[in-house]
Parts: C-alpha cells; sequence; structure tokens
C-alpha cells in the first residue's frame, strides 16, 4: 500500500494522495506524509490478538507493536497451538505466519475456516509471511486470509492491514 487516507479528508490531502501514488512530480516543494492522522479505527477499541509466529524475534517485535496500540496478545508458536488457543479464549483477530512447524498458517486458517462454520461468526486473519510474490498473496486469500503483511514488517503496514480487514469483516467475535 502506498498511501491511505481515513475520513473526513481534505482536498489537499486527496490531491497528495494522488500525486504520491501516480508518482507524478509537481510544483509542490513538499509533499506531507499520507497517514491516517493516528484514527485508525483498531486504535480506538482494544483488541484481543492471537499471534501465531514460530520466530522469537519476530513475536517481540509483532507483540511489542500490538501492545503499543493498547491491544492484548497471546503468543503461540505453530498452527496447531493456534487452533487449541481458540478452544481457550475469544479473539478478535489472527496474525497469522505462513510458516510454521507442525501446522503452518496456511493449513490453519483452512481449520479455522472450518470451525467458524459451526461458530457462524468470521475471525480476521492477517497472514504475515516473507514470501512477497503475487502468486503468495493469492495462496493466502485463497486458503482464507483477510489480509496480508509481507515481512520484515512495516508498522504503518501492519496498522493499515488491521484497519482495512476490521473495517471489510465487520462484528468482531469478542467484545471486552
Amino acid at each position: 500500500m502506498i498511501a491511505y487516507l481515513t475520513k473526513p479528508i481534505t482536498q489537499a490531502e486527496l490531491w497528495q494522495a494522488i500525486v504520491r501514488v501516480l508518482s507524478v512530480t509537481t510544483q509542490v516543494a513538499t509533499l506531507s506524509p499520507v497517514v491516517a492522522r493516528h484514527t485508525r479505527r483498531s486504535a480506538h477499541r482494544r483488541l484481543r490478538v492471537l499471534l501465531a509466529e514460530d520466530n522469537m524475534v519476530n513475536q517481540r517485535l509483532t507483540a511489542r507493536l500490538m501492545e503499543k496500540q493498547g491491544h492484548t496478545v497471546v503468543v503461540v508458536n505453530t498452527g496447531r497451538a493456534a487452533l487449541a488457543a481458540l478452544t481457550q479464549e475469544p479473539f478478535d483477530l489472527i496474525l497469522m505466519d505462513v510458516q510454521m512447524p507442525d501446522m503452518d498458517g496456511l493449513e490453519a486458517t483452512r481449520a479455522i475456516r472450518e470451525w467458524e462454520r459451526e461458530a457462524s461468526r468470521h475471525l480476521p486473519i492477517i497472514a504475515l509471511t516473507a514470501h512477497a510474490l503475487q502468486g503468495d498473496v493469492e495462496r493466502c486469500l485463497t486458503a482464507g486470509m483477510d489480509g496480508y503483511v509481507s515481512k520484515p514488517m512495516n508498522p504503518e503496514d501492519l496498522y493499515a492491514a488491521i484497519d482495512h480487514v476490521l473495517h471489510n469483516c465487520g462484528e468482531y467475535l469478542y467484545t471486552p
């Protein structure tokens, strides 16, 4: 994602976003960064996040990014552990590494989507992976993931992906 805006937007913000996205050189001396003015939807409510990630460094980084936004994070290191965690407590969102031992993120996502058919609810899942090729994105979405963030992770990309899936998925599984 190159840019995103939140409503209400000004004409100048829209213009700057269009210029930035189209990579058009203008007479404007300096274009301010196009950001959401820190009015993220995910920042307005505290989320319960399940982080399924086998790499300890990525676990710490991602958990810290979520906690800085006020969210509660439960960390597991396999897809099978993610499935077990879902039976223990409710979550609003899953951040799922694609490549994990025991059960990878794609297989775990398919199993979660099966579980949801009985629960009649949709739990947003965002893929976290070092694979950044177009085919990899399609594999994640085909498996049932709602969004995709490539590693190494840019915090703004992660926050934007969370906002996007929460906006598109509607109701949350858990409300504190």
